[in-house]
């Protein structure tokens, strides 16, 4: 390998041990992009204009050590053994259809067909990088490797996230996009003016007709039944309401994340949370039952509901077999093998089957109780469509439950 420096890049190959020749002391602070940029050119990738010019400024630095030994300093820093290389450096945010994204032939899911994307494109940062992967994590990301684009499903969750770290960027970004970004930032800034919900103890934005419904099932909105709209807040789409950490049992239950609620037997009882519901107007309500303790269960619930709930506005739709006449009888003992119609509050089912009478009947639940969490496919499906609070009695939600394909 020859010692002779006729170019900046034979300077940068001297200086980092690349070629033969004469040692030169480089500078802490310089040592790790002198030497990166070093094997760049090693290896045969030219520099960008960039490089170029940042590496001509840091080797005067080394100017003496070079003319020392001999270099025609001078004129090598300002040589180039290879033209300068061409960095695209375009940043933008714009939006694509998936053809653009993947070509006419690329593969993806027919129903993305028609899907929209934000396309987010900027050459090598590391501080984007650092702001991109703060994101990453987004259902659908796309990267198309060997390329500086990144890919996000066109919703406001996502336009949210890209403008918010990288509006203040200096990327180019589609006007359509800047006038979707600030109309969903008054939303997220004003939600009073745009999304339903509770304010102020007042329901805003509300369909005439929902809220016709709504009068009819609880009246006015005041302090003493706020409870009860906070917990229907999934059933009425309330988009907007305030949050609070809950303290007592009935304030578990309304502020529950989601339709789901699971009720420990070793944090509340029995009572507890059938009071909660009750208060709560948790009616109509379908009340799954497992047939290894089926005669338990509803002897339980039946006891609660005695004295409160006329016997013909509920019914059990199963029956055990002959040797588990316990059961039977206590269906016929407490007088609960009525018709089920609008009057109907509690209809008890075996958590294995989904009887044809609600399905087809105009019956519907909006709460469903379980004392186990893993149930019939088709009655899981039937409580996911129709109620908004489901309550699993247990100990242990089922890890089947979180895991299965079955219930998401």
């Amino acid at each position: 390998m020859t010692n002779e420096i006729n170019t900046i890049e034979d300077c940068l190959e001297l200086l980092a041990g690349l070629k033969q020749g004469p040692k030169i002391q480089v500078n802490s602070s310089d040592v790790t992009i002198m030497h990166s940029i070093a094997r760049q050119v090693f290896k045969g990738t030219a520099l960008t204009d960039r490089q170029f010019a940042v590496m001509q400024e840091k080797l005067q630095s080394y100017k003496d050590q070079f003319t020392a030994l001999g270099y025609n300093f001078d004129s090598a820093v300002t040589s180039l053994r290879q033209p300068l290389r061409s960095i695209d450096r375009d940043k933008y945010i714009k939006i694509v259809s998936t053809i653009e994204m993947l070509g006419p032939d690329g593969v993806y899911e027919s129903y993305k067909e028609n899907w929209q994307w934000l396309k987010i494109r900027f050459p090598f940062n590391k501080s984007n990088i650092a702001l991109l992967s703060e994101i990453l994590s987004i259902s659908d990301y796309r990267h198309i490797r060997g390329t500086h684009e990144h890919y996000f499903p066109y919703t406001e969750h996502n336009l949210i996230s890209l403008l918010d770290r990288f509006l203040i960027k200096e990327f180019k970004i589609d006007q359509d996009i800047l006038d979707m970004y600030n109309a969903v930032k008054e939303i997220e800034t004003s939600p009073q003016n745009f999304l339903s919900g509770i304010y102020d103890l007042k329901l805003k934005n509300i369909r005439t007709d929902l809220q016709a419904h709504i009068d009819n099932e609880l009246g006015q909105l005041n302090n003493n039944n706020l409870i009860q709209f906070v917990d229907r807040r999934f059933r009425f789409g309330l988009n907007c309401v305030d949050t609070k950490s809950p303290v007592t049992s009935i304030e578990k239950i309304a502020y529950r994340k989601g339709t789901e609620y699971h009720s420990k037997p070793s944090d509340e009882s029995i009572q507890e949370v059938l009071t909660n519901l009750w208060n709560l107007k948790r009616f109509p309500m379908l009340v799954m039952l497992d047939r290894i303790n089926a005669e338990e269960q509803l002897h339980e619930m039946a006891n609660y509901y005695r004295d409160i709930l006329p016997h013909n506005e509920s019914s059990v739709l199963f029956r055990l077999e002959d040797r588990d006449a316990g059961f039977n009888n206590l269906v016929k003992d407490r007088k609960l093998n009525n018709w089920v119609d609008s009057n109907t509050k509690i209809v008890y089912i075996s958590t294995d089957t989904l009887p044809k009478i609600i399905v087809k009947g105009n019956w519907r639940p909006n709460t469903a109780f379980a004392y186990n969490s893993k149930v019939d496919r088709f009655v899981n499906s039937y409580i996911q469509f129709n109620c908004d609070l489901i309550v699993y009695r247990e100990l242990l939600v089922s890890p089947f439950r979180k895991h299965s394909k079955i219930y998401g």
